[in-house]
């Protein structure tokens, strides 16, 4: 029997879903060599049809990135949208221990997309943030395969259970599972995370870009993705060192040569000012970066013993002081503790190995390296049992 053909360009290959609003069918192009995959919808339940009229209209189909295209055929309304390339979120999360930079990054590019996406309806969004359809590509973004799977129960869907979503999937990031308990979020989380995401989970979000909104306001954004952020500066540091790489002898030797004829006329211009306030100009403009350091009251650490660490952080600018603080504690490369105070107390209590970190920032937003020390957390001692004195029994 041959494959179902729709508008004359593509061949079913598989049915994904199907129920009395629609039909969810995996195709490739009619005579296709290549692997390439799409997902067609194919809607042909009036009152969806027209439900869907205005969300698919031409000036809103760009809001879903994967959406190929839409047109009529024989009463049914099609929308054509390419397959991700990278795994799904599922197997993403099951195959991967996920770093803290990374499941921030994922919640970024959630939170980034789903902004253009909420301009659909309520019903749409909803369907598109099932787990099922989201997938992982470079590690770092969210790709949104385009099953919408409606049901009685989801086409109703409002922006409250929206928000519900979002928290439920950045949960699924954080704690590296799409099997995630709700329930367990606040030691899930990072502690400055953790009400935005309550928020969510609770419905109160109305708008996905003031999620967003109070996502970037957090220190751990400032340090792990913007500008300023640990990443973004190794990646400069990194293509700085690269472009003295490419420096070849003959260059340097060109650039010494323009130098030292530069110098004559630069001389000549700059001979009368004075030096001293040019360098204690640039020294004003320029804001040193903060350094991290703290230390632990012990050392030797047993299960089940509380290790306080205490700031010892100091900015080298006069007239700057550190603003704020971000401890990340982790276990075996899993975060288990976060916290913005100044100083923070932990408990270890399991055996393992466990790396300590602080980074802080200044108060013109200035972002320190990383400071970073090991622990090894040993098996509580058992004390020995005390020993009896033979000839005691016969003393008593």
């Amino acid at each position: 029997m041959d494959n179902l053909i729709i508008a004359e360009k593509y061949e079913v290959i598989d049915t994904l879903f199907s129920n009395d609003l629609q039909t969810i069918y995996s195709a490739k192009k009619t005579g296709a060599d290549d692997s390439k995959r799409y997902i067609i919808n194919e809607f042909k339940d009036t009152d969806t049809i027209y439900s869907l009229k205005d969300d698919f209209s031409k000036e809103k189909c760009r809001c879903i990135k994967n959406l190929i295209e839409t047109f009529y055929e024989d009463f049914c309304f099609y929308v054509v949208c390419n397959v991700c390339s990278g795994p799904t979120m599922e197997a993403f999360l099951s195959n991967n221990n996920l770093r803290l930079t990374e499941k921030m990054y994922l919640t970024e590019s959630l939170l980034t997309q789903l902004i253009d996406i909420e301009k659909l309806s309520p019903f749409i969004v909803f369907s598109l943030c099932d787990a099922d359809n989201l997938a992982v590509t470079g590690r770092k973004n969210i790709c949104f395969n385009c099953n919408l799977k409606f049901t009685a129960d989801n086409i109703s869907a409002t922006k409250s259970d929206v928000s519900g979503r979002i928290g439920e999937i950045i949960c699924a990031i954080f704690s590296n599972t799409v099997a995630a308990d709700p329930e367990r979020t606040k030691d899930i989380l990072p502690p400055a995370l953790f009400p935005i995401v309550q928020r969510c989970l609770e419905g109160q979000y109305e708008s996905i870009a003031k999620v967003y909104s109070d996502f970037k306001s957090l220190l751990l954004y400032s340090v792990f993705i913007g500008s300023g952020s640990v990443d973004s500066q190794i990646r400069k540091n990194y293509q700085k060192a690269k472009i003295k790489r490419k420096l070849t002898p003959v260059r340097r030797l060109a650039a010494v040569i323009l130098i030292l004829l530069l110098a004559g006329g630069v001389w000549t211009v700059v001979k009368d000012f004075d030096i001293s306030t040019l360098n204690k100009s640039k020294a004003e403009l320029q804001n040193a970066k903060p350094e991290a350091l703290f230390t632990a009251s012990t050392e030797q650490v047993y299960t089940g013993e509380t290790v306080v660490f205490t700031s010892q952080s100091s900015d080298p600018d006069a007239n700057d002081n550190i603003k704020s603080y971000l401890w990340v504690i982790s276990k075996d490369d899993k975060q288990v503790f976060s916290s913005s105070s100044q100083n923070i107390s932990y408990t270890f209590t399991e055996v393992g190995n466990y790396e300590i970190q602080l980074v802080v920032a200044d108060s013109h937003d200035e972002v320190s390296e990383p400071y970073v020390t090991y622990i090894t957390v040993l098996p509580k001692p058992v004390p020995p049992d005390a020993e009896t004195d033979p000839g005691s029994e016969n003393n008593k």
